[in-house]
């Protein structure tokens, strides 16, 4: 007698026990064999489910489209990264997250939350970010640019970004769910309420993540001879005296000389050098 099959989505996955939707209804699942280990699975994989004595559990996964390490998700059609000007927007997280969506083909979106409190963050992200992401500038408190910002999303959609800036609020407004909201702690950190990632459908053509927030993220693994060539905003610039510029020492850099100009955002720059370093550093400590 064959197994009986069905394919679904992972929606959540705590401690060992995955929830799956199907076209049907959403199971409880364990998983089975090389899968049971949790880093093989993840929030956003289709998975084969398959049923033994009345029990479905996870039989395989599906070819993923794209899987990021930070947050831990998979086929996701664009990276949301919420920010606000309280907890202070760590930037350098901000290119990491940008980062990312270059190495994976992920279209990035900056919202700027908590815009009842100050403007200045969203300006600054036109500015700089406005070529290579879409920017929104939303109050999860006020309701200010839900609406928009709903109707602008499509497809399987991951918040991220650092605690407190307000991605649960988000979610309870877009969603119309409930998740547990925090705030900051007394040196203005925030406090991370949401311990586990899950995966909520809005309407048919949007389904949101919720994904715990974080204070540190290593880039992603890519060469630091290859770093600029996924700043859309060097690329442009053309080329320099040198074919593989790192944009750090070498002269007659475009690069260097649009910072010096004006025309390149000097943060923007000094964090291109912070990631720059880390992966030096790393490629380094990897032949130790």
């Amino acid at each position: 007698m064959a197994t009986k099959t069905l394919e679904g989505t992972i929606i959540k996955a705590v401690g060992g026990i995955f929830k799956v939707q199907t076209a049907a209804k959403t199971y409880k699942c364990t998983a089975r064999g090389i899968l049971k280990r949790d880093d093989k699975l993840y929030v956003g994989d289709r998975v084969v489910l398959a049923e033994e004595r009345g029990t479905w559990y996870i039989q395989s996964v599906l070819p993923r489209r794209n899987l990021l390490i930070r947050p831990y998700v998979s086929n996701v059609d664009c990276l949301a990264v919420v920010i606000s000007p309280v907890p202070q927007c760590d930037w350098v997280m901000v290119d990491k997250m940008l980062l990312s969506g270059e190495v994976h083909g992920i279209r990035v979106a900056l919202v700027c939350n908590k815009s009842d409190m100050d403007h200045d963050l969203y300006d600054y992200a036109c500015r700089v970010y406005g070529d290579m992401a879409d920017v929104y500038r939303v109050s999860a408190e006020t309701g200010e640019g839900i609406h928009s910002l709903g109707a602008a999303l499509g497809g399987v959609v991951c918040l991220a970004g650092q605690s407190a800036v307000g991605k649960s609020s988000l979610m309870n407004a877009l969603a119309d769910v409930d998740c547990e909201t925090g705030g900051l702690s007394k040196i203005q950190r925030g406090r991370n309420t949401t311990r586990h990632i899950e995966l909520f459908r809005v309407r048919e053509d949007l389904c949101i993540m919720d994904t715990c927030g974080f204070s540190l993220l290593e880039a992603e693994d890519v060469k630091d001879s290859e770093l600029a060539l996924y700043y859309p905003d060097f690329v442009r610039l053309g080329r320099c005296k040198y074919n593989m510029c790192t944009h750090t020492q070498e002269p007659d850099c475009v690069v260097k000389a649009a910072v010096a100009a004006g025309t390149l955002d000097e943060g923007r720059y000094q964090r291109y050098l912070t990631i720059y370093n880390e992966l030096v550093e790393r490629r380094k400590n990897s032949y130790d």
